[in-house]
């Protein structure tokens, strides 16, 4: 599985969201929520816009900005309404200061 820096990780902090972009141009919106770092694609499935600029809670979900669908960082998977449909997740590591995604799904 290659792995590809797209951050530093001083770039993220506890709680944030962050949309960077794959040398293959997917869009990836890393999450860090209790430490823990995570990668899923940065598009809704509902309603196709960027998840990096939603809201994160402390329940490992982040929620899209347009009409509030939730999303398990996690794994995945779409947890409120309207969103019925899971997002893509990523492998993702902290390595030498960055933080570095693989771009095949995890």
């Amino acid at each position: 599985m290659a792995f590809e820096r797209v951050a530093d990780e001083s770039g993220l902090r506890d709680g944030g969201l962050l949309g960077v972009k794959l040398q293959n141009g997917e869009e990836v919106c890393l999450a860090k929520v209790h430490g823990q770092l995570f990668a899923i694609k940065d598009e809704c499935t509902h309603a196709k816009v960027p998840l990096s600029g939603g809201e994160l809670g402390q329940d490992y979900c982040v929620e899209c900005p347009l009409h509030g669908g939730k999303f398990d960082l996690r794994d995945g998977t779409a947890k409120e309404a309207p969103a019925k449909v899971a997002v893509k997740t990523f492998s993702v590591k902290v390595e030498d200061g960055g933080i570095w995604v693989s771009g095949s799904a995890a």
